[in-house]
């Protein structure tokens, strides 16, 4: 179907278990912080337990140096280009570093991600993007 042909969709707003749900339905999320370089968007990996958010980085990373104590934003998405649909949940909390090792991402990255970070979720919100109705039901 041609992007000009697709008539827009609903938004609707989710609610906080599913946007929990939706969470930890993917592998891949962006975190976002302002450290020292400006503001940085960053693709990981990462695991879900209870709700709370786990990522490893290397210790001598940006993402380790600039975050640690610091507010950050974690956004995690499903999108289908061709009918303009979709979802996305976005995190808001202080990311700290785990004390005690956690159960949590196995790394896709090489080297030694061996420090872990959680995020403390200070608020979780989400939205959806239904398909719009058909045009026989128009």
């Amino acid at each position: 179907m041609p992007t000009s042909d697709v008539r827009p969709g609903r938004l609707v707003v989710l609610s906080d278990d599913e946007c929990w749900s939706l969470l930890r339905s993917r592998p891949v999320g962006r975190l976002a912080w302002s450290g020292d370089d400006g503001v940085t968007v960053l693709p990981l990996n990462f695991a879900v337990v209870d709700n709370t958010v786990l990522l490893r980085t290397t210790p001598y990373s940006h993402l380790a140096r600039d975050c640690e104590g610091s507010e950050v934003a974690f956004e995690v998405d499903e999108l289908d280009e061709e009918v303009h649909t979709g979802w996305s949940v976005l995190v808001r909390g202080r990311c700290t570093r785990e004390r005690q090792p956690s159960p949590g991402p196995t790394p896709w990255a090489t080297g030694p991600r061996v420090l872990s970070l959680r995020i403390d979720v200070a608020s979780v919100s989400g939205r959806r993007i239904l398909s719009p109705p058909s045009a026989a039901g128009a």
